[in-house]
């Protein structure tokens, strides 16, 4: 279940942040397919939120009223992430460092909208993902 949320968002952020654009990759990487990629992504191509989604639904057993909660952070969280890495006035280490809020704080509402056995299988395969890079 690796490449959880965080763990895709946190290898595409630090790709493009340090100036590495994504070419390929496995799986379960920040490689997104086909029409996710728009002239302005150049070589990085963000994770498709909603291939997130159907492997956090996969996984957590996610409820129609949780898919549509995480689908919402997920796109926000892309949205976000798009318009960070769009500022070229700041410091690649500034612009890593407002990813990881970004990434962070979109962890945690997703979090809200679990039940209890779910939030501890998230929090420990995002631990096991950070422990892993």
């Amino acid at each position: 279940m690796k490449g959880f949320c965080a763990v895709l968002f946190s290898a595409a952020v630090a790709a493009a942040v340090m100036g590495s654009p994504v070419a390929a990759a496995p799986r379960n990487s920040v490689i997104a397919s086909g029409p996710e990629m728009t002239s302005d992504d150049s070589a990085l191509r963000l994770p498709d939120p909603h291939k997130e989604l159907r492997q956090l639904s996969k996984n957590l057993k996610l409820k129609r009223d949780q898919r549509a909660g995480v689908s919402s952070i997920l796109q926000e969280r892309k949205r976000e992430i798009r318009l960070l890495l769009d500022i070229e006035s700041l410091s690649q280490e500034y612009r890593d460092t407002l990813a990881t809020k970004v990434i962070k704080d979109s962890d945690a509402q997703i979090e809200t909208l679990l039940r209890s056995k779910q939030k501890r299988k998230f929090d420990k395969e995002l631990a096991r993902d950070h422990e892993t890079h």
